[in-house]
């Protein structure tokens, strides 16, 4: 039988690694290996030929890379100029979507709801500290929620509760990114969308809402990434006429940027109101990770979800709609 080669990306050298090789190592795994040549490609470093050499020959590349040069657009540029299928987002929305100063400043363009924010670079807290800290203050409050503004897996985050705590908060989101994003704390219930085009029309389509009740202060890195840690409910427990805004605003939210293939959208809800926080253009596909959660309410298992997102990726690409061509459809 004549397989589609699917080089599974993993790995890399931003903070979020050890979360990349988890996905990447799930999708290995789950692959059909009937329908598939699977080729496992750990980065550990970038430059050179080496990684190129690996993807000769590759009709898709399954890019499960977090962070920093995987998730931002990076690679997606890379395997543009050599001509490599691949999936999810484009440069573009990648690059806007990782970065949340300018995927907020997007959102409000749309009038998509954000939470209140502020940001800044690290020479400016350098330089004025004081007048940052009352920005802070007086447009903000306390508690707030400080985070890198290129960065997920919520590394580098931090809860302030005064105005005395913004110093240290700072120093670990700069650790992590020269730029920082200051929010208001929500009181309210986190959910989550995930999102999958239709591989026949394109047209994005939202799962099922993710209710997320984390048994730790907020959903951090260990809570996201320890099971028990995080009771996670889908579909969430809010009113179907509320649910369905969620989704829909998720949706404007996604194609406000837009992303392809999949993605998943992170919100609160305040009461009746929807904030949207970010959206994840490759979101987790570990044994925790909730876009495989959400698809499993929706009747789809994981290799199920693998292959709608392999058939996405290969259909708006002329060298995927030659490989279905030639190969047949992958989901019979």
């Amino acid at each position: 039988m004549n397989r589609l080669r699917v080089a599974v990306l993993m790995g890399g050298t931003s903070a979020e690694r050890e979360v990349s090789l988890q996905s990447g190592r799930n999708i290995v795994a789950a692959l059909d290996p009937e329908k598939y040549a699977i080729v496992p490609v750990e980065v550990t470093q970038w430059g050179g030929s080496d990684l190129l050499g690996t993807l000769a020959g590759v009709d898709l590349v399954f890019i499960a890379l977090h962070g920093p040069y995987g998730e931002d657009g990076t690679v997606q540029g890379l395997l543009e100029l050599f001509g490599v299928p691949y999936t999810g987002s484009g440069v573009l929305a990648s690059a806007l979507a990782m970065d949340k100063i300018r995927s907020r400043q997007i959102f409000q363009w749309y009038d998509i709801p954000v939470p209140r924010y502020v940001f800044f670079h690290e020479e400016e807290w350098r330089r004025a500290p004081q007048a940052l800290l009352d920005q802070v203050a007086s447009a903000i409050g306390f508690p707030c929620v400080v985070k890198p503004a290129d960065l997920g897996s919520s590394i580098g985050v931090s809860i302030v509760r005064d105005p005395s705590g913004l110093f240290h908060a700072l120093a670990v989101a700069f650790r992590y990114s020269r730029a920082v994003l200051v929010e208001e704390r929500i009181a309210g219930t986190e959910i989550t969308c995930g999102i999958l085009d239709d591989p026949q029309t394109g047209r994005p389509e939202a799962l099922p809402l993710v209710e997320i009740v984390p048994k730790r202060e907020f959903f951090d890195y260990e809570a996201k990434y320890t099971p028990g840690a995080t009771e996670e409910i889908c579909p969430a427990r809010i009113p179907p006429l509320l649910a369905a805004r969620a989704q829909e605003i998720a949706v404007r939210a996604y194609l406000a940027l837009g992303c392809r293939d999949l993605g998943r959208v992170d919100m609160f809800l305040r009461g009746e109101e929807v904030l949207v926080l970010e959206v994840n253009t490759i979101p987790g596909m570990t044994r925790t990770s909730l876009l495989p959660q959400a698809a499993k309410a929706a009747g789809m298992d994981f290799p199920a979800l693998l292959d709608r997102v392999i058939q996405s990726a290969l259909r708006r690409s002329g060298r995927g709609r030659q490989v279905l061509g030639n190969r047949g459809r992958i989901d019979g």
